[in-house]
This record gives C-alpha cells, sequence and structure tokens, in this order.
C-alpha cells in the first residue's frame, strides 16, 4: 500500500524580480496510503511546492518526477472554490467530467460515486452559490475526485467551513488514503495534521524546518 507514487528532490525556485527563493532545497516523497500534512505559515512556500508537483510551475533547480510502472494521476483542490457557481453542483460535475477522456458511460458512474462519497445528492441541484461553505468546500474536492487520483493535493481544504464540515471533510481524507490515495495536505491547524497525517513536512521562508 505504501508504494513511492512521486518524489521531488532539492527543488527551488524564485519568482520573477524576487531576490529570496520562495523555495529551496526541499525533498519530498509521496506514498500510497499515506497522508503527508504541509504546514507552514503565510508566505512559506506551500502553495508554490504544490504548483510545482503540479507542474503549472518549473523549478530553478531540482526535479519532480512520477514514480512506478506509469505516471501517477495528479488531482489538486486548491483554496479558492474552483467551480461555476451559477450552475449547480450537478451540472459542475457533469461539465468537469466531461473534460475526461473516457466513455459517456464512465463519466456518468464517476459522478455518482463522487456525489456519494462527498454526501452531495441532497444538495445536486442546487446552485453552488446557494450551498454553504461545508457544500461548497465537498464540491471542490467531489470535482477533483472525477480523475480518481492517485495523487491528491489539498490547499486549505476547510477554510471557512464549520466544525461540523471539518470533521465531514478530515474523515473523507481518511478514506482516501486507506483506499491507496497518495495525499499532500496544507494547512496552518496543526490538530488537523495530528488528526489524519501520517507524516509532516514543516517549511518556513521556503525551507524545510523539520520533517517525518
Amino acid at each position: 500500500m505504501n508504494e513511492a507514487v512521486l518524489a521531488a528532490a532539492n527543488l527551488s525556485y524564485r519568482y520573477p524580480k524576487q531576490a529570496a527563493f520562495a523555495l529551496q532545497g526541499v525533498d519530498l516523497t509521496l506514498s500510497r496510503g499515506q497522508v503527508v500534512g504541509l504546514l507552514g505559515p503565510n508566505g512559506s512556500g506551500k502553495s508554490t511546492l504544490i504548483n510545482l508537483l503540479m507542474g503549472l510551475r518549473t523549478a530553478q533547480s531540482g526535479s519532480v518526477r512520477p514514480l512506478g510502472v506509469r505516471a501517477p494521476v495528479i488531482a489538486w483542490v486548491p483554496q479558492e472554490y474552483a467551480f461555476y457557481p451559477q450552475l449547480s453542483c450537478r451540472e459542475n460535475l457533469r461539465f468537469f467530467a466531461s473534460m475526461l477522456d473516457v466513455p459517456t458511460a464512465e463519466r456518468a458512474a464517476r459522478i455518482e460515486q463522487v456525489e456519494r462519497a462527498c454526501v452531495l445528492q441532497e444538495f445536486a441541484t442546487q446552485l453552488a452559490c446557494q450551498c454553504s461553505g461545508g457544500v461548497r468546500r465537498r464540491l471542490n474536492i467531489a470535482i477533483a475526485l472525477l480523475q480518481q487520483p492517485d495523487v491528491l493535493l489539498l490547499d486549505e481544504p476547510t477554510v471557512g467551513v464549520d466544525p461540523q464540515a471539518r470533521a465531514f471533510l478530515l474523515d473523507q481524507i481518511r478514506q482516501l488514503a486507506l483506499e491507496g490515495t497518495a495525499v499532500l495536505y496544507a494547512t496552518h491547524y496543526m490538530e488537523e495534521v495530528s488528526a489524519v497525517c501520517n507524516q509532516i513536512l514543516l517549511l518556513d521562508h521556503g525551507r524545510v524546518l523539520a520533517g517525518g
């Protein structure tokens, strides 16, 4: 279950016109069934690291490489809501599923699966803009899960939700790990890391202060 699927080695990145590195000399390995907590204050480099792992930015030095017999499917759940507020929850799922290179029947099955996993059936026909913060967070995750990812990158997934919704989201992350997903969980909250993570990576000013 703990097969490594994605590794970053000696990653360094500096934004244009910035003197200081946003990330410097970072190593990270993500494995199936493991949840790595990515901790650090604002400006510590958490989002930069996620962007590099996703391939949205290219490091000036170091590398990100897939491990195993095939390249892993990587999905990202950003801190911002990543859906169309004037569409219903199900319409959003149908739209994002339409981008997948799978048969129509498979898309429908995946939509049904993520609605059930994220407990969205009750809100399927409700406009996303009319849903609570907790439901919107679940929709954000459901859209990512349509890809059936091997690696799930979560950037502050519980921001702005009530305690009940937070508990649900943490349970969902535990279940994903049990099913073999490799999870990177970026957060400010140590109690969340203690609740769901097997390992931590503590960043400050772009450097790893502690890990393991």
